[in-house]
């Protein structure tokens, strides 16, 4: 990728004079135009060969290589000593004999980084990487200073550890190499070298060693427990019929990933243990959970209007409207504002015992919140209450804290039941699954989500989902203390972290007059109990990806703790309809709420849209307010080089200006382009199949408005680009410390730089394109963000000279390897990506770019654009 140049420090100040960066100075036009819709527009070179390399760190050498060796070969032969009466239990319920055996775990050398290999659970030969641990990650997770060893495990057979054995010998006499000759001698080292000499020493598994969520949330006592069991695919059958003999209870569905089943069971300690043993299908464990909205209940305020008035004006909307579909608690459909919306078959629920009832009020004001936004704007308006979106409701949290259905599989079930009937969807999530790991990487609940929302590759899914709450009770109400650090002690909770979810976290928006107290977030500033990724590690997926209104807290008199404020949270529907059918509503569910709504609007009024489109619009649409950037030149005037990503760590994006959303103006365009590209193939040499290797890449000529940016000069101008995709997950990946496999393969951009010609372009990023001119002088200056990101959202912002960005018309969309690319067997490398490509151009109001840009956009490629005609902008 072309290499971004830093800004100087004026330009960035420049930059962040005013929160809608991609506004022109001189302000917008009134949005007119319907934004340009093109597909098919990106072409192929012939060949693609990525440019890239990857570094490793050194290590320091072994001492004494011999005497190491004989260390690890007698802890070897004591950790295995079991294995013989594992492998007869195995062969009692029937595993093959190629597949039996047990887990080891190695134990890196201090302060060193444990060399593990790729081998994957599944993996027919070598060593089988069950899960890797890193200290480094642990230690920062705790606060410690000191980080332990790294640790892995793995799973090995008789023939396996034979193999080790001669491996260990091997590598004994390696040791007569003196650490200077070791580097220029050719010969080959022995296989596992990296790992003994990265390893400190070698012992049977614990089920502490499986255990891959916080160690300390490990169970500690010796009752019945709810665990999360993650399995080789290949052997689920076997570990039933072990749970079976055993007289342990599953519960819930299983989740199939990749190469791994995820299950959930009852059982002590010890039980787990001995079934870890006879199964020899066990990969990890984690934290049981279930859904839970962590909505802080409050009663409904009197309100001027009544709800039946409001009711009086709804236009219901058409029959093939896209629906939100709320996963929630329940929808109570009697509520008058609600029933035209909502048919009783549309009320479903993934286990019968719980009903379809609203069984805590939560739902409700959902759906509300999805269809109308906030209530008490809506009354404030003259004439019909013209609706463009419908509802379904499905019950995926159980009306009893301890439910008896993983979060993973009500999330599962809840598509599958609603998906009998074909319909267009944005499903909103404001649950979150408390117990599951708060720390960016994957769980199984939100690799599930990755999972449906990415589904064939073809028929993709939009969900939109909280980040979370930071916990707050009447009896432990929430500390002014914790937003002073802006909740950098709460990480966002799961699922929201899944890479192809739209995740949303709260902001306070309305304006205080002063007459309830004191608020805590000034407006536009973090909602106060909206949690952030301030405390993920990189390489992270940033999140939130957008912010909506939450609410706001007060102040209580002792000036220690903080209530929240009624005046300042959102008005919508209440279960407890008809008597009362109207409630308040707040916290980073209600943003979801509203965001899952605003994304059906966007669908209805582009219904050729794809579910990657619309998710990377809300985000390309989204903008900082004056509070967060307040933050950003306060984290900058303190030298913070990483000021940029904390401010996305708290913030996402910003908030959707709804009038870029929704239409284009003639000095503020925005195109859509949608293609795809076949990131893998295997190519054939002398008649054979080789491996796979990447394939292509699209280069786009995009129309753009060359004339009327030069006619601009010195003018400055600015351009926002989004790439959205989504990804088949592999979660057990990032276990293996694989992080960048999670993804089937990740995507980037990269546009022509000032001075370059179209071939140069694609040289830069492309090994096997010749350049037109080696020595151009290309500046790749103005860019805000070096797409540093591990998510499926890659969105970059430049402002410089408009004569400068005349000449950024080309852009190369490129892949980068995941796990596709790694299994020959599972034939998804022979798949496409598909890809949404937005970019926007703003220059000062009174001139017309709009135009150009569609007289430029090839016939056969444009799907649609001009005029809006029949439609309000607003949302």
């Amino acid at each position: 990728m072309a290499r971004k140049l830093a800004r100087p420090r004026q330009q960035q100040q420049q930059r962040r004079r005013r929160p809608d960066t991609i506004a022109a100075p001189g302000g917008t036009d009134s949005p007119a135009y319907r934004h340009l819709h093109m597909r098919g527009l990106g072409k192929a070179p012939a060949k693609f060969g990525s440019r890239g390399y990857k570094t490793e760190k050194d290590v320091n050498p072994v001492p004494d290589r011999a005497a190491h060796a004989k260390l690890l070969l007698r802890e070897l032969d004591v950790a295995v000593g079991k294995i013989d009466d594992f492998m007869a239990e195995q062969e009692d319920i029937g595993i093959p004999a190629s597949k039996r055996g047990m887990s080891l775990t190695v134990l890196g050398r201090p302060g060193m980084e444990l060399r593990t290999g790729d081998g994957r659970p599944a993996s027919p030969r070598g060593l089988k990487v069950l899960n890797v641990r890193r200290a480094d990650a642990a230690a920062a997770a705790t606060g410690e200073t000191n980080r332990g060893p790294d640790q892995a495990t793995f799973f090995v057979t008789k023939s396996t550890v034979a193999k080790l054995q001669d491996n260990l010998d091997a590598y004994g006499k390696w040791g007569s190499h003196s650490p200077t000759n070791e580097r220029q001698s050719k010969e080959k080292k022995p296989d596992n070298y990296w790992l003994f000499e990265t390893g400190a020493s070698i012992r049977e598994t614990s089920l502490r060693d499986l255990w891959t969520d916080d160690v300390e949330t490990f169970p500690k006592g010796k009752k019945e427990t709810r665990w999360e069991v993650w399995l080789q695919a290949s052997l689920q059958e076997f570990f039933m019929e072990a749970a079976g003999r055993l007289g342990l209870q599953t519960y819930g569905g299983p989740s199939e990933f990749v190469e791994t089943v995820v299950q959930s069971i009852v059982a002590t300690p010890q039980d787990l243990q001995r079934l870890v043993h006879q199964s020899a299908a066990v990969v990890e464990l984690r934290s049981a959970s279930s859904f839970s909205s962590g909505f802080f209940n409050l009663d409904p305020e009197d309100r001027k209007f009544a709800a039946s008035e409001m009711a009086r004006r709804i236009v219901r909307a058409p029959d093939d409207a896209p629906k939100v579909v709320i996963l929630d608690t329940g929808v109570n459909r009697e509520n008058v504002l609600l029933r035209s919306s909502l048919a009783a078959a549309e009320c479903k629920t993934v286990k019968q015992s719980w009903g379809t009832d609203d069984h805590s009020g939560h739902g409700t004001k959902m759906a509300g919140l999805a269809l109308f936004g906030d209530l008490e704007e809506v009354a404030t308006r003259p004439g019909p209450i013209a609706l463009e979106t419908a509802l379904e409701s499905v019950v995926v949290s159980a009306p009893r804290p301890d439910g008896d259905v993983p979060a993973r599989y009500a999330l599962q079930r809840a598509v599958a039941i609603v998906e009998k009937k074909k319909a267009r969807r944005i499903f909103c999530l404001a649950q979150t699954a408390p117990g599951e790991a708060e720390n960016g990487r994957p769980s199984s609940t939100s690799a599930v989500l990755d999972q449906l929302a990415y589904n064939d590759g073809v028929a993709t899914r939009l969900f939109c989902a909280a980040v979370g709450n930071v916990p707050h009770s009447l009896q432990e109400p929430y500390q002014l203390a914790d937003y002073e650090s802006r909740n950098v002690r709460f990480g966002i909770q799961s699922p929201a972290q899944a890479v192809n979810a739209l995740s949303v976290g709260a902001v306070s928006l309305k304006a205080d007059d002063g007459s309830s107290g004191t608020v805590v977030a000034p407006q536009g500033d973090l909602m106060p109990s909206s949690r952030t990724a301030a405390r993920w590690l990189p390489p992270r997926t940033h999140k939130p990806d957008i912010m909506m209104e939450g609410g706001n807290f007060l102040v209580d008199d002792d000036g220690f703790f903080c209530r929240a404020s009624k005046r300042h949270f959102v008005l919508t529907t209440s279960r407890d309809a008809p008597g009362r059918p109207l409630a308040v509503s707040g916290e980073t569910s209600t943003a979801t709420a509203l965001a899952a709504g605003l994304a059906a609007r966007l669908s209805a009024r582009y219904p050729k849209y794809r579910m990657e489109t619309i998710r990377g619009l809300m985000v390309h649409a989204a903008r900082w307010t004056p509070a967060m950037l307040d933050h950003l030149d306060r984290l900058e005037s303190e030298g913070r080089k990483d000021a940029w990503d904390e401010i996305r760590t708290r913030f996402g994006w910003g908030v959707p200006d709804t009038v870029r959303l929704f239409g284009s103006a003639a000095n503020a365009m925005t195109m859509i382009v949608e293609d795809e590209l076949r990131p893998y193939h295997r190519p054939t040499k002398d008649g054979k199949l080789q491996g796979i290797s990447l394939k292509e890449m699209k280069y786009f000529r995009l129309p753009w408005p060359t004339d009327a940016l030069a006619a601009l000069g010195n003018t400055e101008v600015s351009m926002r680009c989004t790439l959205s995709y989504f990804v088949e997950p592999d979660p057990q990946a990032v276990t293996r410390d694989k992080l960048d496999r999670y993804h089937s393969c990740r995507l980037k951009f990269d546009f022509k730089q000032y001075g370059e010609t179209h071939a140069n372009a694609q040289a830069r990023v492309n090994a096997l394109v010749e350049d037109e001119d080696p020595a151009t002088n290309a500046s790749n200056e103005g860019w805000l963000f070096a797409q540093r990101s591990m998510g499926t959202l890659v969105q970059d912002e430049w402002r410089g000279q408009a004569y400068r960005l005349a000449e950024r018309s080309g852009v190369s969309v490129l892949p980068i390897r995941g796990w596709w690319g790694e299994l020959v067997k599972i034939k998804n490398w022979m798949r496409p990506a598909r890809f949404s490509l937005i970019v926007s151009i703003a220059v000062p109001a009174g001139v017309d770019i709009y135009r150009e840009v569609a007289i430029r956009a090839p016939a056969e490629n444009l799907v649609e654009g001009g005029l809006l005609r029949t439609r309000p902008l607003t949302a």
